[in-house]
C-alpha cells in the first residue's frame, strides 16, 4: 500500500529540488559566460600570469577550495566527487559536473507527475524489486537528472529505482580495468580507485552492490583477474585498493550470493595485490606511498558512503606494516628516500583514517615512520 503521506511530502520536495536545479543550471550557465568574457578580455589586452598563479585561481574554483578533508569533515559527497575526479585528470580546474544519458523521447507528450510539466520524454522508473503496478511511478529526463544526482528512491513505493547510468558506468569500469592491466600503466590502474570513489560517493548502497557484483562475477573480467593472480601480474599489486574494497563487501556481507569460484578468486586477488608488493613492490619507493594511499582511500570511501570498515580497517593495517617492512629493506640507506615516501603520501588520508586504523597516532606506523 502506497504511503500518502510519504507521497505528499516528498513529491513537493522533488518538486522543488527540479526548480532549483533549473535555477543553478541557469546562474552556472551566466557565471562561465562571464568567465569566458573576462578570459577573452585579458588574453585579447595580453596580460599573462605565472603558472603558479594559475594554479591558484583554478584551486579557488573548487569546492572547499580543494581541500579534501574540509569536504569530508562536513560529508559533502558531490563536492569530493568533484575533487576525487579533479585530481583523477591531473587538473587543477574544476571538471563540469556529469550528467546522465537523457532518456529516449517519445512520439507522444505526457505530463511528468513530479513537475507536472508536458514533456516528450516522460519515461516509468526502473525499480529494483517492483511490486504492484508502477505504470504510474514515472519522470521526465530534468527530473530523473535530479533524482539520480541526489539519489532519491521512488516517491511513490520508496524503491531505490536501478539507474541506468549504473550500466553504462559498469561496462566503462570494466573496459577500463582491461585496458590498464594490459598496458601495466600503473597511474590508469591507481586511478581505477578514484573512479570507484566517484561513484560510491553519490549512489545509494544497493546501487552499490548490485556493481561490485557485477564487477565480481563479470566473466571476461574473471578471466583477466585470474590470469594475473596466476602470472604474479605487477598490475595486480597496482591496483590492490580496488581489490581491497571489493573483498571488504564480500567479506563484511554487503556483497552476497556469491559462489565458491567467485569468493574464492575475491579473496585471492586481493592477497595477490599485497603478496606481490611484498615480494616486487615495483623497484622504486613511490610504489610504498602508493600502496598505502590506496589501502587508505578504500577505506574512507567506504567510511563516508555508510558501509562496514571493519575488513578494510584490517587491510589497510597490514599493507602500512607492509609499505614499512619494504622501506626498511630496501631503501632505509637511500639518501632521500624518506623525503620521497612522505611527498608522495597523501598526509589528509594518513590522518583521517589514523584513528581506524591503528587506533591512536603513537600507534600509526606510518606516520611515525615518515612523518616524525
Amino acid at each position: 500500500k502506497v504511503d500518502s503521506k510519504y507521497t505528499k511530502l516528498t513529491v513537493p520536495r522533488l518538486r522543488g529540488a527540479c526548480k532549483k536545479r533549473r535555477l543553478e543550471q541557469s546562474g552556472l550557465k551566466g557565471d562561465l559566460i562571464a568567465r569566458l568574457e573576462r578570459n577573452d578580455q585579458e588574453c585579447s589586452s595580453g596580460s599573462s600570469s605565472a603558472s603558479s598563479s594559475a594554479s591558484s585561481s583554478a584551486s579557488s574554483l573548487l569546492p572547499y577550495g580543494g581541500d579534501i578533508t574540509e569536504a569530508m569533515r562536513h560529508k559533502d559527497a558531490t563536492a569530493i566527487r568533484v575533487l576525487m575526479q579533479n585530481r583523477s585528470q591531473g587538473s587543477l580546474a574544476p571538471p563540469l559536473p556529469s550528467k546522465p544519458p537523457p532518456a529516449a523521447a517519445s512520439t507522444s507528450i505526457s505530463q511528468c507527475p513530479i513537475c507536472n510539466e508536458a514533456r516528450a520524454d516522460v519515461e516509468v522508473l526502473e525499480h529494483s524489486s517492483p511490486k504492484g503496478d508502477i505504470s504510474n511511478h514515472a519522470a521526465c529526463g530534468e527530473c530523473l537528472s535530479s533524482m539520480v544526482s541526489t539519489g532519491s528512491s521512488c516517491p511513490w513505493c520508496r524503491d531505490e529505482v536501478v539507474w541506468k547510468s549504473l550500466y553504462g558506468y559498469l561496462d566503462e569500469f570494466k573496459s577500463d580495468i582491461d585496458r590498464a592491466g594490459v598496458r601495466g600503466d600503473h597511474q590508469s590502474l591507481a586511478n581505477l580507485l578514484a573512479h570507484w570513489q566517484e561513484f560510491e560517493m553519490t549512489r545509494s548502497k544497493s546501487d552499490l552492490a548490485a556493481f561490485a557484483k557485477d564487477l565480481i562475477t563479470d566473466s571476461s573480467l574473471a578471466s583477466h583477474v585470474s590470469r594475473g593472480i596466476n602470472r604474479r601480474s605487477p598490475w595486480v599489486r597496482d591496483s590492490a585498493g580496488l581489490w581491497m574494497r571489493l573483498y571488504a563487501m564480500h567479506a563484511d556481507g554487503e556483497v552476497t550470493e556469491l559462489n565458491d569460484a567467485e569468493a574464492s578468486r575475491l579473496s585471492a586477488v586481493c592477497e595477490a595485490s599485497l603478496d606481490i608488493f611484498e615480494s616486487d613492490h615495483g623497484g622504486h619507493e613511490d610504489f610504498v606511498a602508493a600502496l598505502y594511499d590506496q589501502a587508505c582511500a578504500a577505506l574512507l570511501s567506504a567510511l563516508f558512503s555508510g558501509s562496514a570498515t571493519v575488513t578494510l580497517a584490517s587491510l589497510a593495517k597490514r599493507a602500512g606494516r607492509l609499505c614499512v617492512d619494504v622501506f626498511d629493506r630496501f631503501y632505509s640507506n637511500k639518501v632521500g628516500a624518506k623525503a620521497e615516501v612522505r611527498n608522495r603520501l597523501n598526509i589528509e588520508y594518513v590522518t583521517a583514517v589514523q584513528e581506524l586504523v591503528w587506533g591512536s597516532a603513537e600507534a600509526d606506523l606510518i606516520s611515525t615512520k615518515f612523518f616524525t
